[in-house]
């Protein structure tokens, strides 16, 4: 089955009321989890002030008056936590620096997600490894790295699970699919490529659709659709 996450990110819009409405919504459209983001405005902007990539995608706005707008402060995360918990939402977060790691630890934090822009920062890495919980880790090409996907030993394909931005429908098998998560009346700079409560009902939907059909392919011994249609021929 495919897990779905809804990531608030700063789709809050500065508002702790906003991040409960959200998880709220998360819960109505059908969502497993709710995925936050840890990180201090200052530090990560230090961070990321020479990576091309990060700068060309802040359109020439200053990386800390950016993470400022998107930044969710500490204090709110024991009270997102048991909103979540309320509706039986798992919860988990992305982290940006080893102290992110450590203050979310105080607090039980499940697992962890390492953003593409920090899938290299080994310590950030190796603060999350040293907790021995899961790591959920995006990935993607850049300049100097290309991305092998590795078959197991028998020459099979694992499925990879999908970070999206935008209404991307994730492939069959995936275990896992991100969606940032919007309010309609909120505009913040991750809304772009984000979803209303509504359009994620119509992927949670979707995917649920697509599970149900791939098992019932996997009780005829049918690994696709594909494999379906070349037996009828």
């Amino acid at each position: 089955m495919t897990e779905i996450v809804c990531e608030i990110s700063g789709n809050h819009g500065g508002s702790l009321d906003n991040a409960l409405r959200l998880i709220l919504d998360a819960n109505e459209a059908g969502a497993d989890a709710v995925k936050f983001q840890c990180f201090d405005p200052e530090r990560l902007a230090a961070r990321r002030a020479e990576r091309a990539d990060v700068l060309a995608l802040a359109g020439g706005v200053p990386l800390v008056r950016l993470y400022r707008r998107t930044h969710t402060p500490r204090w709110w995360f024991p009270k997102m936590i048991s909103h979540a918990e309320t509706y039986g939402l798992k919860w988990f977060s992305s982290v940006f620096d080893p102290d992110d790691v450590a203050f979310l630890e105080t607090l039980g934090c499940p697992r962890y997600k390492i953003s593409a822009f920090e899938m290299l920062d080994w310590d950030i890495i190796k603060a999350v490894r040293e907790t021995g919980k899961p790591i959920v880790m995006s990935v993607r090409p850049m300049p100097g790295v290309t991305i092998l996907q590795a078959t197991d030993y028998n020459g099979n394909l694992v499925p990879l699970g999908l970070s999206a931005h935008g209404d991307i429908d994730p492939e069959p098998h995936c275990p896992m699919v991100e969606y940032h998560l919007k309010l309609d009346d909120v505009e913040t700079p991750d809304s772009a490529f984000s979803l209303t409560a509504k359009e994620l009902r119509g992927m949670v939907a979707m995917t649920m659709h697509r599970n149900r059909r791939a098992e019932a392919y996997a009780a005829f011994g049918i690994k696709n659709e594909s494999e379906t249609k070349r037996q009828q021929e």
